[in-house]
């Protein structure tokens, strides 16, 4: 088998164009556990309500028990489709250049948030998020931001933005 090399041993090899890696992240399974809960919450209160609510029961009556059934159980299947889509495709790349994101096929692609126009990083997340470890980074460039969301350690990752974005002569990143 011929190489490259033995074709044209005298002629210089490009340098390689692709970025090199800095950090990855994505959509940590965490963040989803307070959609779950509310959908847990949800359904526990249309199971028990023929305790609790009447109106709900005397549904069941005129529909049916199927009525009650789908109420209550509908909502998983669709929670587990996003569950699995956001898990399986938003991903989050931090490279020597910039900052790549793929918010998979359901999304118009982002385009790359070069480091050397990053303007700030922020973190943020909801009481129950952060509790668990989880939330939100936004990365500002210009008039520009784009937030990643469900990132586990969203501090941690920030840091690296920043850190990253000062090493390719961004300055000195804002939160």
């Amino acid at each position: 088998m011929r190489t490259p090399d033995d074709i044209a041993p005298d002629r210089a090899r490009p340098a390689d164009p692709a970025q090199a890696d800095r950090a990855w992240a994505g959509y940590h399974p965490r963040a989803a556990v307070p959609a779950a809960s509310a959908a847990a919450a949800a359904s526990l209160l249309v199971w028990t309500g023929d305790l609790f609510l009447d109106h709900l029961s005397g549904l069941a009556d005129r529909v049916g028990g199927w009525a009650l059934f789908a109420l209550a159980w509908g909502v998983w299947p669709g929670l587990a489709a996003v569950f699995l889509y956001r898990t399986v495709t938003l991903t989050y790349r931090l490279t020597d250049r910039a900052v790549l994101v793929d918010f998979g096929p359901l999304y118009r692609p982002v385009p790359p948030v070069p480091l050397a126009a990053v303007t700030g990083v922020a973190v943020g997340g909801g009481w129950a998020g952060r509790r668990l470890g989880v939330g939100w980074v936004e990365v500002r460039a210009g008039d520009r931001a784009v937030r990643l969301t469900g990132v586990r350690d969203p501090g941690g990752f920030a840091g690296r933005i920043r850190a990253a974005a000062r090493a390719a002569g961004a300055g000195e990143p804002g939160a």
